[in-house]
């Protein structure tokens, strides 16, 4: 009964760290990006689009980047960031139907 009883606790220990592993993922405030590895195997396209979907830019990253790696998703996200504030469109304000998701 002993045995039974550490194996349920270790499987509760697991169980925690995988949510708090997530909670590690830094998540952009506004808009979204997404990344992908070109034919040549030796750079890395990213789009970085609005909340609506609207295509705020595209940059090639020389090299190939690992989003895996959290300091690359904070470097991301920061791009993200930058190319936010310079979209002078105004496409990345959220529009009303959007509103309402996010609640």
């Amino acid at each position: 009964m002993l045995a039974a009883l550490l194996v349920a606790a270790g499987m509760q220990g697991r169980a925690a760290s995988k949510t708090t592993r997530t909670a590690r993922q830094p998540f952009p405030e506004k808009g979204f990006w997404v990344t992908e590895t070109a034919p040549d195997k030796k750079s890395t396209i990213v789009r970085y689009y609005a909340h609506s979907n609207h295509l705020v830019s595209e940059t090639t990253e020389p090299g190939v980047l690992d989003i895996r790696k959290l300091s690359v998703r904070k470097y991301l996200n920061e791009k993200l960031r930058k190319e936010l504030e310079r979209d002078t469109t105004g496409q990345s304000a959220l529009r009303l139907y959007e509103l309402n998701q996010e609640q």
